[in-house]
């Protein structure tokens, strides 16, 4: 085997090239404190990191949606106790105004404060949170949970039918608000202006408080709501099977009004009010009319008296179900109440108003105790996760230091012999 001087030369050279490619990595790892500076060094170390990597991230996200639905839940828990207090004052109100000996003047002055607690309630229902958000609209946080009627005065609700979740864990979602329908609207009420679900708004049992601290007994008509969400109206204008018709009768005072809605397409609440009033107007003698009631549709007997009554019969097609109605349903109106009684039910409807409240509390409790508990699971989560992280990327400083020193010590001798080979020639030996 010949072996050349040129030769010799490389073979020193390549393996001072290798010492500075080991140098360079060692420097490279102490600068960056990571073992592996390139997928390529360790393509599976670096997946690991990877995943690793968005594991915390997505676990940092879920500790800010903790934080928000922290601060959003604590803005709801501020806005129940304020309505709370509402009541506990409208109640010393109500109390105070069945007081027998009290004036036609003192009863006013009383009204006038319960006029302003409905004015301030009605606040609290829309109260916002940091973002502009209404806390108690649900999925249409955009809008104003509660707005007044134009026409009967009440607050109607008007926000959205699902509640807003976020999720705060892989596996858990926390829901950051209650509908304020719920809290607010869907009361059990024992009195006789109740719904025909035996439910009542607080505002109106507030409104009813109002109306009998002034003197006012005027009958409750008859009137029934339906309890679907119909922001964006109905779509009759292609039917999916023949013969495609969708009518229903409305009866009040002796009075059928049949309603057809056949093959048409009827934009919002409003669009449906108004197409089925048209119809109501161009019959003789009707004391029947529709009207919003928030997202939902209501027919009321406008009929004169305390007796007007109203009911709806389905004849075919699906409104009666799409609008939330059942056949055959109705609602009688109720006469004028004597004053202590009307002021006795305010006070029960008060009573049902507060527990409704308190079991929104309650809720809201229980959410940020998850919230609490879970924050501290995803904290352990990170840590943990972070610890892995460490073990795989991170470099151990000591090992790295004694690799560098060997590595600099190698490559010193290796240059120093490479200097004095490089002096040496085979002709020297021939």
């Amino acid at each position: 085997m010949r072996i050349s001087t040129a030769w010799a030369q490389q073979l020193s050279v390549n393996a001072m090239g290798r010492q500075q490619t080991e140098l360079a990595k060692a420097q490279q790892q102490l600068s960056s404190g990571l073992k592996v500076s390139a997928p390529a060094e360790d393509p599976a170390a670096a997946v690991r990191v990877l995943d690793l990597e968005r594991t915390i991230a997505k676990t940092n996200q879920y500790q800010s949606n903790i934080s928000t639905a922290r601060g959003r839940l604590n803005i709801e828990e501020s806005a129940l106790e304020t309505s709370n207090n509402i009541l506990f004052r409208a109640k010393e109100l109500t109390i105070q105004g069945m007081n027998a000996s009290l004036s036609s003047s003192d009863r006013l002055s009383i009204k006038f404060e319960v006029d302003q607690l409905i004015e301030q309630l009605a606040g609290v229902a829309n109260t916002k949170n940091a973002n502009g958000e209404f806390i108690f609209s649900g999925d249409l946080s955009t809008v104003p949970a509660f707005a007044k009627h134009p026409t009967t005065g009440e607050y109607v609700y008007q926000g959205g039918t699902l509640q807003r979740a976020l999720q705060i864990g892989s596996t858990r979602q926390v829901t950051d608000g209650d509908l304020g329908f719920n809290v607010f609207e869907n009361i059990t009420s024992s009195s006789p202006a109740a719904d025909e679900n035996g439910k009542r708004s607080i505002f109106n049992t507030l409104k009813a408080l109002s109306e009998g601290l002034n003197a006012t007994f005027s009958a409750t008509p008859g009137e029934i709501t339906g309890d679907r969400f119909l922001r964006y109206g109905l779509d009759y204008s292609q039917p999916a099977q023949p013969p495609g018709t969708t009518t229903f009768d409305l009866v009040a005072g002796g009075v059928t009004a049949s309603i057809d809605l056949s093959n048409k397409k009827m934009v919002g609440v409003e669009g449906i009010v108004t197409e089925i009033n048209s119809q109501l107007g161009s019959l003789v003698n009707t004391d029947m009319k529709a009207r919003s009631n928030g997202n939902r549709i209501e027919f009321a007997s406008v009929a004169t008296g305390a007796a007007s009554s109203i009911q709806i019969n389905n004849t075919s097609g699906t409104f009666l179900t799409d609008a939330g109605f059942t056949d055959g349903q109705s609602k009688t109106g109720v006469d004028a109440q004597v004053f202590q009684d009307q002021l006795g039910n305010v006070l029960t409807d008060l009573d049902a108003a507060l527990d409704s409240f308190l079991g929104a509390r309650t809720s809201v409790g229980a959410r940020l105790n998850a919230l609490d508990n879970q924050e501290s699971q995803n904290e352990k989560f990170v840590l943990d996760t972070k610890t892995m992280l460490s073990e795989t990327q991170d470099l151990d400083y000591a090992d790295a230091i004694s690799r560098f020193q060997l590595q600099s010590v190698a490559l010193q001798a290796g240059q120093q012999a490479f200097a004095q080979v490089n002096k040496l020639s085979l002709f020297n030996y021939l």
